[in-house]
């Protein structure tokens, strides 16, 4: 596929060719990207990223069994094809080049690095090992080098709880209980795949604060677990005692009908075999270790919430214990501001999460973009992404023709500078030997090493 050029609006003209660096290289960066090379204008786009692939969230965040989801990557590959676009991979903001040499050689800067710092329950307990963030768990399933050293105990496991109930929670209670045949035509890592062949879990909880109608997840997910049934793996329960008849009695939107046709169409009793189950209205508040085996749990205690009169959630004094040997935390990531924001003049919102813009336009700063998560927060999907990124590409551009002339070198002074440094840069080619050997060999590189080994080979 190439990539239809659409006209600038009359009157923009460019003096010179202007540069623009994007800093990550997740879905937001490159939606971005690709909007800004729809304009027919001579620009430069150079596209930073830590790790020497691209993709980010695209490639180890999506569950194994959603490659439909991961298509996109071949949209993606267009902008590779634009002599307009330059990759450079294996490049960390901060270490390998500062921010302040970014601003000094380009005319626009586009933050896109995603959030990956995982929120916190903030209670006692939460840093023993039986306890997992998510992120480091899906990481850890979908090849991330990072989280390759996570080794979950789920041999010795039989009951597992998941706080939080989005999409990423129930892409995990499938990769606790569908069996190892579910996966066999997946990108799932091998490790992890023998990992779960080798497990014992029988029985996944899925907790959250609010009730069955404020669940984070999508029908789609939801039904997609609710279907394991033709494995054995059967749905046993959805809070409907909590709830008594005021579902029945709310007004109902579409989407809220159809969750709850799917909930009372798949619910079953409580069974011997492998089977899961949402739980509502609790808030967790303390962990509780085996004595037998200090690194597993016995149980996570929970304090009970209510729904009042007015729809708000409000705790009781009320307790509640969950039998547990593992908890795996599905609670949102915040971004974090990176080492020369504050330097640069660069605004943060800690509590969010986020950097403050309008429009993608970085509150205070010119020429400073941010877009996905790092702007947003921890939420929406890829679809949501597009949207954003279309608007976001529309201001830097508009905003590219208030330049009497571009700055700097671009990606000539830069590309300068990492060599003096003997920074590996991984370009788009050397992407593409690490993309072929991995489909060759039909597995995913689990490290980075074996990745940079590939990328400064000869072709293959």
């Amino acid at each position: 596929m190439t990539i239809t050029r659409f006209p600038l609006a009359r009157g923009i003209r460019f003096l010179s060719t202007p540069r623009v660096a994007v800093i990550g290289s997740g879905p937001s960066a490159f939606y971005t990207s690709l909007d800004i090379l729809k304009y027919d204008i001579p620009v430069e786009i150079d596209m930073f990223e830590k790790r020497p692939c691209p993709f980010g969230l695209v490639r180890f965040g999506v569950a194994p069994d959603h490659p439909e989801v991961k298509s996109c990557q071949e949209r993606f590959q267009d902008a590779s094809k634009d002599k307009r676009f330059q990759f450079f991979g294996n490049v960390e903001i901060g270490k390998d080049i500062k921010l302040r040499e970014l601003y000094e050689n380009y005319d626009s800067i586009v933050f896109a690095y995603g959030s990956n710092k995982e929120n916190r329950l903030n209670i006692a307990g939460e840093d023993h090992p039986a306890v997992i963030n998510s992120k480091d768990f899906v990481g850890w399933y979908n090849g991330d080098p990072q989280d390759q050293d996570l080794n979950p105990p789920l041999d010795k496991v039989e009951e597992v709880t998941i706080i939080g109930n989005g999409n990423v929670a129930m892409d995990i209670v499938r990769v606790l209980l569908a069996p190892p045949e579910h996966w066999k035509d997946t990108d799932i890592v091998p490790g992890a795949l023998e990992t779960l062949q080798r497990s014992t879990v029988k029985k996944v909880t899925v907790s959250a604060r609010r009730g069955f109608l404020d669940s984070k997840f999508a029908n789609k997910e939801f039904r997609e677990c609710l279907e394991m049934d033709k494995y054995g793996v059967r749905f046993t329960g959805w809070g409907a005692d909590l709830f008594g008849d005021s579902l029945k009695t709310t007004k109902l939107g579409r989407i809220e009908k159809r969750r709850l046709q799917l909930a009372e169409k798949y619910c079953v009793a409580e069974t011997e075999g492998k089977s899961w189950k949402l739980d509502y209205l609790k808030t967790p508040i303390g962990i509780k270790v085996d004595s037998k085996d200090p690194l597993l749990l016995k149980e996570t205690i929970f304090k009970k919430n209510q729904i009042t009169p007015a729809g708000k959630i409000e705790p009781t004094n009320k307790l509640a214990s969950v039998s547990n040997q593992l908890l795996i935390l599905c609670i949102g990531y915040k971004g974090e501001a990176l080492a020369e924001f504050e330097e640069l003049g660069i605004p943060f919102d800690v509590q969010r999460g986020a950097i403050p813009n309008k429009e993608g336009r970085v509150v205070g700063v010119e020429q400073t973009y941010c877009v996905g998560w790092i702007a947003n927060g921890s939420r929406g999907s890829i679809n949501s992404t597009v949207a954003d990124s279309s608007v976001v590409a529309h201001s830097i551009v508009q905003d590219l023709d208030k330049l009497p002339q571009s700055k700097g070198h671009g990606r000539e002074k830069v590309s300068k500078l990492l060599a003096e440094r003997g920074v590996n840069v991984v370009d788009w080619s050397n992407w593409v030997k690490i993309d072929k050997a991995e489909r060759q060999q039909g597995r995913k590189f689990t490290d980075f090493d074996s990745m940079l080994s590939v990328s400064n080979g000869p072709e293959s």
